[in-house]
């Protein structure tokens, strides 16, 4: 703290305070949209590859296909990695959010304290018992967040088992080549592609359910 600090009032640091706090979340957004930024150019750099990957086996270019695919593959791991990452870093960030709108609001009922006649006895009792149901619920919260990182943990140990290997998508891509030879409309299985297929049925599944329960036909 500079000399210059000590003969600050409390209004003027309460301000610079906020101030730092504004540029750190900032700070933080940028960082979040600069990994959704690189996370963009690596899914352009895998469709390049391979549409690359496509091109040299129409040609009877095998080897040079399957070195696409790898690159294919890389970037599909990065990918995945980068994700998470996102995902987590994203996750503390919503979760600082919350402290700084509990610190916000701790504020606000302290502005309210000095210009209303409230009994502190009264309100303390009522806040106890609040931050007891709290208590209770953040115990819960910590069982969730136990089970989800258990499950993060066990996804994340399985590595790039997740992504198809390289015979896989020189089957994949060998399929659809033939299939355009012989003027058919070949199943394209780009990567990606079966999860935003699964996950369309799944919504039209639950929409469905839905659907049916309203209209009192069971589940």
């Amino acid at each position: 703290m500079g000399l210059k600090d000590l003969f600050k009032t409390p209004d003027e640091r309460r301000r610079e305070r906020a101030r730092k706090r504004r540029k750190a979340f900032r700070e933080a957004e940028n960082a979040i949209e600069a990994v959704k930024t690189r996370i963009k150019k690596l899914k352009e750099e895998r469709d390049r590859a391979y549409g690359e990957a496509r091109e040299y086996l129409k040609e009877g270019r095998k080897p040079a296909a399957q070195r696409a695919l790898q690159s294919v593959r890389a970037v599909e791991i990065i990918m995945g990695r980068l994700e998470q990452k996102r995902w987590v870093f994203e996750h503390f960030l919503t979760k600082l959010e919350m402290a700084k709108t509990d610190q916000e609001f701790a504020s606000a009922l302290q502005a309210i304290n000095t210009v209303i006649e409230i009994d502190p006895e009264v309100v303390a009792d009522v806040l106890d018992e609040v931050r007891d149901r709290l208590g209770e619920q953040a115990d819960v919260e910590r069982i969730w967040e136990r089970v989800h990182d258990q499950e993060l943990a066990e996804a994340s140990a399985e590595g790039a088992g997740d992504v198809a290997s390289i015979e896989e998508l020189m089957s994949s891509l060998e399929d659809e080549i033939a299939a355009e030879k012989e003027g058919r409309v070949p199943a394209r299985t780009e990567p990606g592609a079966a999860d935003g297929q699964a996950e369309a049925d799944e919504v039209a599944r639950l929409r469905a359910r839905v659907r049916n329960v309203i209209e009192g036909k069971g589940s």
